[in-house]
């Protein structure tokens, strides 16, 4: 290819990902879901009378596990024999977030009597967005991710983050609201959170921006004319 091909190709690269960065920064949460998943986020309306009753339900079932994990700490040991994870070595607070949403479900069985709109409050399978499904005895739906902090005024661009893909498509099956609740935590001794408070977001119009990734498989990775020194070392026979 000639030089001034290549420099060509090259300025249309850099205009076509100059472009897609900038479309893609501050864009609202709902816009990016509804064009990647095909499904549509519904925002909460507080002057409706099911949406008033959700949020209530939703206050009794965390403010139980909220109240439970403030008198009695979360701990690395708890967090092992519950979740049953070994992978980690770490405790933080993504532990306690993982912790919160094995939980959670447990949490709207103890409290079911009590509840006007959950009929049901499924812990999704897979990894990636959402966490849980929130079944409305309207036959409406809820998803709910769920997050935890020591410090909401100090972040990173990952504290939040959406991937679309085959998980997350898997997951996101019907229109409905998308929440995330966030507990607050305090670490008061090394590996021992406790709870000091939650907050219930609406998703709708948070704004979200694309951090760019390109990707390649081992296939592309290790292709022969990729290779500048291979050395194999034979095990003993």
């Amino acid at each position: 290819m000639k030089y001034n091909e290549i420099k060509r190709k090259m300025e249309n690269y850099e205009k076509l990902i100059r472009n897609i960065l900038k479309a893609f920064s501050k864009v609202e949460f709902h816009i990016i879901v509804e064009s990647t998943i095909g499904k549509k986020i519904i925002p909460v309306d507080r002057g409706n009378e099911e949406d008033k009753l959700l949020l209530e339900d939703i206050r009794t079932i965390v403010d139980s596990f909220a109240k439970e994990y403030y008198e009695n700490p979360i701990t690395s040991e708890l967090y092992k024999s519950m979740v049953g994870s070994e992978k980690s070595r770490s405790f933080r607070n993504n532990e306690v977030g993982l912790f919160a949403e094995k939980m959670l479900p447990s949490f709207f069985e103890e409290n079911k009597d009590k509840l006007k709109v959950i009929e049901s409050f499924e812990r999704l399978p897979l990894v990636g967005y959402p966490d849980i499904e929130i079944t409305h005895k309207s036959g409406r739906f809820t998803y709910l991710e769920v997050k935890a902090t020591s410090r909401r005024d100090v972040g990173s661009p990952r504290d939040f983050f959406f991937s679309p893909l085959k998980n997350t498509k898997k997951k996101i099956k019907q229109d409905a609201h998308h929440l995330l609740i966030c507990f607050d935590t305090y670490e008061q001794k090394e590996k021992e959170f406790i709870i000091t408070g939650w907050c219930l977001i609406d998703l709708f119009n948070v704004k979200v921006s694309m951090k760019p990734e390109f990707n390649a498989d081992n296939l592309e990775l290790y292709k022969r004319e990729n290779v500048l020194i291979e050395v194999r070392f034979d095990k003993e026979k």
